[in-house]
């Protein structure tokens, strides 16, 4: 058992005692002004990560120590605030979050990691760091005399880890100790580069340089992006380098634009001459019975629907395989970008859509850079896949009036519809069922809105755990914002008694757990139960305040 659980209140009492700002003050001010997501490794009594939560910035507070870890968060109980149990070298937890971070901050910590796993201790730091992220690590000048575990460290050290994993150093100051014992501290901060991945500019290149004789590139980019932004629960593996996704996930949302765009519109996808698109054969033809709402997760098809389904599938699968993922390069090389792996489609008069059927279809793995540029730039590379989309149609189709091909690419109105879920509330409703804002407590008696709990213009979903039913004039004041953390803690007990209401035990459970479970960053030993999706509600909500800085709203 180590000294911090031994000792926890000697600990708690000694940490409490210093002032943040006045002991991190020589390296505060090189933060930017922004919405951040901190990791605080080593937490101790959770004084820094408060400090920072008092910010408004949310954090991650790391503690190995369970005595500690909890005397911490009852003294802290702040809901921007994520405790983890979890250490160096390999902080597996950390990672499982999916989190990237703007600041690291390892305060009287890095002595305790020996020497041998330093390398890799720094490797899994530099990989949880946003670009133009910092990492601060303070060092001790003397070794704790008591009965802590701790190893000789030094500044040097730390500079030569920095330039193998190509983090740049910014500062270092020296300060007096805080608690007036014989020792000195040294604060190092590090930044990582923010220009160096290169995945702008490789979109770029695909979208702008690189040869097409059909909109399949800019689709498949498209595809890609509409999975990184909205549906990274259904990634099957990630490493450093790449990150894997059902090729039926891409597959689905390319049905459903090009669904659009032939059937609906009948735009040419090809230069005149070239004939239609491979995929576009009497299996594809016979979905234009279907409506848009049927092309969702969860959905069951049957009979000959099932049968054309699966031979769309399995025809826009080889499209993608044999067309984009096979030609969008590097520039100057010839290596594949996307790399497919193989699936069976097997054949059957009964299919759903779930992720067991889109992960039948293959998979497809995509660079890392490349991916996390999708992630946290989707709202600023859509619009640019988008013209180049439209530039094409200009050339390959030339039939529509102005304006007429973009509207065509945008997603249909169904997707920000919420019909069915003011039904289910009148329904509940009409049973003599209690119904209330989510957001306020109140009844609801008479009229209601439907409301999205992470606003549609910031996150196209809609998916049905994100729709919440919410006074009219509560939805008017949250408009296109996010509930802040506090706001969401406020709310949980009525987010759950809804979800119960709306989807336990009814025709819509199926499709609930699916769609969040594609969407949320669900928790891996809790991803079919109501606790697990809203431990995933606040893991998203914590995403989207830091990546796209979207403005908080709580109720009065």
């Amino acid at each position: 058992m180590s000294a911090y659980e031994q000792r926890p209140d000697h600990y708690f009492r000694q940490y409490e005692r210093l002032d943040t700002a006045e002991l991190h003050g020589d390296w505060l001010s090189l933060l930017p002004s922004t919405q951040l997501l901190v990791l605080d490794v080593g937490a101790g009594s959770g004084r820094d990560a408060a400090w920072f939560a008092d910010q408004d910035y949310e954090v991650v507070a790391v503690e190995p120590a369970e005595a500690l870890r909890q005397r911490a968060q009852e003294a802290h109980p702040s809901p921007r605030i994520q405790w983890i149990d979890d250490q160096l070298p390999a902080l597996d937890s950390v990672h499982d979050l999916d989190y990237q971070f703007d600041v690291i901050l390892l305060n009287g910590v890095w002595m305790h990691v020996p020497p041998s796993e330093r390398k890799r201790a720094f490797r899994k730091l530099t990989e949880l760091l946003k670009p133009g992220g910092h990492l601060i690590i303070t060092l001790r000048s003397e070794l704790p005399g008591d009965d802590r575990t701790a190893y000789e460290t030094s500044k040097a050290e730390l500079r030569d880890l920095s330039r193998s994993f190509a983090l740049k150093f910014l500062d270092d100051a020296q300060s007096d100790d805080r608690l007036d014992r014989d020792l000195r501290w040294t604060s190092v901060v590090f930044r990582l580069p923010d220009d160096g991945t290169g995945a702008l500019p490789l979109i770029r290149h695909i979208l702008i340089n690189d040869d097409t004789s059909a909109t399949y590139k800019p689709a498949l980019l498209r595809s890609v992006l509409r999975v990184a932004d909205s549906a990274k629960g259904a990634v099957l593996n990630e490493t450093r380098d790449h990150v894997e996704i059902p090729l039926g996930l891409v597959a689905l949302y390319w049905l459903r634009m090009y669904r659009w765009l032939i059937l609906d519109r009948g735009y040419h996808q090809m230069p005149p001459g070239n004939g239609p698109p491979a995929f576009d054969d009497e299996h594809f033809q016979f979905l234009r019975r279907l409506s848009e709402s049927d092309f969702r997760l969860g959905r069951r098809f049957t009979g000959a629907e099932a049968q054309h389904l699966i031979e769309t599938f399995r025809a826009i699968r080889d499209t993608i395989r044999e067309g984009p993922a096979r030609f969008i390069m590097y520039p100057g090389t010839q290596d594949q970008v996307f790399e497919y792996g193989s699936g069976h489609i097997r054949s059957s008069n009964a299919i759903t859509l779930d992720l067991d059927f889109l992960k039948a279809v293959g998979t497809l793995r995509v660079p890392r850079h490349v991916w996390d540029a999708l992630t946290r730039h989707a709202s600023w590379i859509e619009p640019s896949i988008l013209s180049r989309w439209v530039e094409l149609l200009e050339n390959y189709d030339g039939t529509a009036p102005p304006g007429a091909y973009r509207d065509a690419l945008s997603w249909p109105n169904v997707e920000h519809s919420t019909r069915e879920v003011r039904t289910l509330a009148a329904q509940l409703q009409e049973s003599g069922g209690p119904l209330y804002c989510v957001w306020s407590g109140k009844r609801l008696n008479d009229g209601y809105d439907i409301d999205h709990c992470f606003p549609f213009k910031h996150w196209p979903n809609n998916h049905l755990w994100n729709l919440l039913p919410t006074a009219p004039e509560v939805n008017s004041g949250k408009s296109d914002s996010l509930p802040s953390a506090q706001q969401l803690h406020k709310a949980e007990d009525r987010i759950l008694r809804w979800w119960n209401q709306a989807y336990r035990q009814t025709d819509h459970e199926s499709r609930f757990y699916e769609e969040a479970q594609v969407a949320l960053p669900l928790p891996t030993e809790q991803p079919t139960s109501l606790d697990g999706l809203l431990t995933g509600l606040r893991r998203q909500r914590v995403r989207l305040r830091t990546d796209q800085q979207i403005a908080e709203w709580s109720a009065q």
